[in-house]
């Protein structure tokens, strides 16, 4: 375990971590002592954004035919203005009806050219697997964006009844299918900007959570980080990295200390073999939605983003903990489709992940 040694390395930072073991192939540290720097409630304070907060619906349905040839899309009802259009109809439908049916998060390469989506077995399971497409083979070579927006659903349905075409072969050859692994609530995939890594929060048990890191060419977890924030702190399910690569997570307050429904905001660094989180000290008086689906970040406009059902908040990073109320933007839009993420590429453009059926919706301009 060489427990000494790694005591003596990391004594400066507070922190202890536990020696490495090999588990399914995953190095696996356990860090020991809160994860969380102390904070003082009594300076805890919010920002006053409008309220822009959507209840929980019943969600709809995008389509009454699952080969979709045309695109819909979402637009906003209040707030900052912004249109959604379907980009790419993802797959439903694999190796039997609907099993692709429950995608959970994304991460886009800033060139908008390959998606990671994680998919859960069903919406209350917390094993799935990741699947990665090559987009920009797919959108040039075979119009899955334009011209024959329904192929790439039409491969995959031909697989799961045994009735594959050249085309369909062609079309899966950009397709790559991970293993089965534990998945936690499985939305929040991220990749870190500054090194590349893909990440996920584990399942949280009590007070304890862990952090993994997923191989981008095998698509399962290679490392797997253990810790505790705090005894009475749980670590939400989202997560999102910046251009310096500082790790980003949300919460809403149950009451207390903050106010009921507040957005909490935490920040910190998930380093090779620990991480370290703190509150941000300013979170937001009104929560998005009922329920936060994903947390993202927009490098073009160096903002965060809080998703939830049919409203997404914005705050920009420089202005963390001394935000002002008209610094915080909101939309809330129509569709009554479940959100599940939001990815930013280089150049601005929005990619809303929605469910019912899977597919990614791209801004109609790029400064959402």
């Amino acid at each position: 375990m060489r427990k000494a040694a790694l005591f003596t390395a990391l004594a400066a930072a507070a922190l202890f971590v536990g020696g490495t073991t090999t588990l399914a192939q995953a190095k696996t540290y356990t860090q020991h002592g809160s994860a969380l720097a102390n904070y003082n409630v009594n300076k805890y304070k919010t920002v006053k954004n409008k309220n822009m907060f959507v209840p929980r619906y019943a969600f709809k349905q995008s389509y009454s035919y699952i080969f979709q040839t045309a695109p819909t899309s979402i637009s906003s009802t209040k707030g900052k203005k912004v249109t959604f259009k379907s980009n790419v109809f993802l797959p439903v439908t694999y190796n039997r009806s609907a099993d692709w049916g429950n995608p959970q998060s994304e991460v886009l390469s800033k060139d908008g050219n390959t998606l990671y989506e994680l998919i859960t077995t069903s919406s209350q399971s917390t094993r799935g697997w990741i699947v990665r497409y090559n987009l920009g083979a797919l959108r040039s070579k075979f119009g899955i964006s334009t011209n024959h927006m329904d192929a790439l659903r039409r491969a995959t349905y031909d697989h799961s009844v045994g009735k594959m075409t050249s085309t369909d072969r062609a079309i899966m050859a950009n397709v790559k299918i991970g293993p089965t692994f534990n998945t936690g609530h499985g939305q929040s995939l991220a990749m870190n900007p500054k090194n590349g890594q893909l990440w996920f929060i584990g399942k949280p048990v009590k007070a304890a959570t862990n952090v993994q890191q997923v191989s981008k060419t095998s698509l399962k977890p290679v490392k797997k980080i253990n810790f505790t924030l705090k005894s009475t702190v749980t670590m939400g399910s989202n997560l999102t990295f910046d251009k310096n690569g500082n790790a980003y997570f949300f919460t809403y307050s149950n009451g207390g200390w903050s106010p009921k429904g507040a957005v909490k905001i935490y920040k910190g660094k998930i380093n090779s073999k620990s991480v370290k989180f703190h509150l941000v000290m300013q979170g937001l008086r009104y929560r998005p939605g009922t329920k936060p689906q994903s947390m993202a970040y927009n490098q073009k406009r160096n903002r965060l983003y809080f998703v939830s059902d049919s409203s997404i908040s914005s705050v920009p990073v420089s202005k963390l903990g001394k935000l002002k109320p008209s610094q915080v933007e909101a939309t809330n839009l129509n569709g009554q489709r479940e959100f599940e993420g939001i990815q930013f590429t280089a150049n601005g453009a929005g990619y809303l992940l929605v469910n019912k059926g899977a597919e990614l919706m791209q801004t109609t301009s790029n400064n959402f």
